[in-house]
């Protein structure tokens, strides 16, 4: 069933007066590759399809335009909007036709990724060199270095998981 946001309020404001507490919950549906949405929210176990105030099925340029619709007529208790977000294939990646070709292709594609991963890693270790004393230093300084080491751990995180990629496409 379709429903305005002023029904949709309607609805939610009618189960909360036996269930004060309770929330609806929402999910996004893919409508096309350009990530256009249609939204959908569930009020006391049944499933509405967001509709626009003429009646239409509300479109959203982006799961944030969902959540502003949402928090616009079914606001939640605890301001946490909780958004299923389903793609169907959308995202899914094609299934290789040649497999020994695609695997020798992306180890090659994923040899380049961990160059230049490895450059963003010096890169990193210089601005760590630079910050030689920072964990003493200020607020700002000690947050600045603590958000490099960060990075520093997930691009090292990255090529270990390119090596471990490459070993397993690597006959």
């Amino acid at each position: 069933m379709r429903k305005t946001p002023r029904q949709l309020t309607a609805l939610l404001r009618a189960h909360r007066v036996s269930a004060p507490t309770a929330d609806a919950s929402f999910r996004v549906e893919a409508i096309d590759k350009k990530f256009r949405f249609k939204g959908f929210v569930t009020i006391d176990g049944t499933e509405y399809e967001a509709a626009n105030t003429a009646g239409k099925i509300a479109t959203f340029a982006d799961v944030d335009g969902f959540v502003k619709y949402a928090a616009g007529c079914v606001e939640t208790g605890s301001g946490t909007y909780p958004v299923q977000v389903d793609t169907d294939v959308l995202l899914v990646k094609p299934t290789p036709a040649d497999m020994v070709a695609w695997a020798a292709d992306e180890v090659v594609r994923l040899g380049v990724r961990k160059v230049a991963q490895q450059a963003v890693l010096a890169d990193i270790g210089v601005q760590l060199g630079l910050m030689v004393g920072w964990e003493n230093g200020n607020a700002l300084q000690r947050a600045k270095k603590l958000e490099v080491q960060a990075q520093e751990a997930a691009v090292t995180g990255d090529i270990a998981a390119i090596d471990a990629e490459i070993a397993r496409l690597t006959p």
